[in-house]
């Protein structure tokens, strides 16, 4: 797949979370969940290990957070939760080095690699048939510890 057909597939991931949610019935519902509480400002501000700049930017199922590091950097972070459907499409065309390294322990299925046209990096774990979350940010052991978090606040 060239790199006009993967943005236009990833788009088309982005956009329809709430179609797969609706297609896929055996999956959770969504709407009562809110990714801001389930992973919260001051949760991603400690496990980094800095300040959390401003509230958590976000709807029901997307989060963003911005946190100033001790050395006045700032680093980005961004939860969401979506239908598993969509992540596992994407998985399914995509090279084993597209999806990049396994992390065993996160549900059924979980990948961490460089952000596709984005700095940083990209952890997406999927619970099959009911759930999926999605981490991306500066550092992979910070994205770890967000997706373990959320993890055990969505059983």
């Amino acid at each position: 797949m060239n790199a006009c057909g993967r943005i236009f597939f990833l788009v088309l991931i982005l956009t329809s979370a709430a179609l797969f949610s609706t297609l896929t019935a055996e999956a959770r519902d969504l709407s009562s969940l809110k990714a801001c509480e389930v992973v919260m400002g001051k949760d991603v501000a400690g496990i980094a290990k800095g300040k959390l700049m401003s509230p958590p930017l976000g709807g029901a199922q997307a989060c963003a957070y911005l946190v100033e590091m001790p050395d006045g950097t700032v680093e980005s972070y961004r939860f969401s939760i979506q239908a598993p459907a969509g992540i596992e499409a994407m998985w399914k065309s995509q090279t084993a080095a597209e999806r990049g390294e396994a992390v065993a322990g996160l549900w059924d299925q979980a990948y961490v690699a460089k952000q596709f046209m984005a700095s940083g990096l990209s952890l997406a774990a999927v619970k099959r048939n009911d759930l999926a979350i999605e981490v991306t940010g500066e550092r992979k052991d910070v994205l770890l510890a967000i997706a373990t978090l959320a993890i055990s606040r969505l059983r």
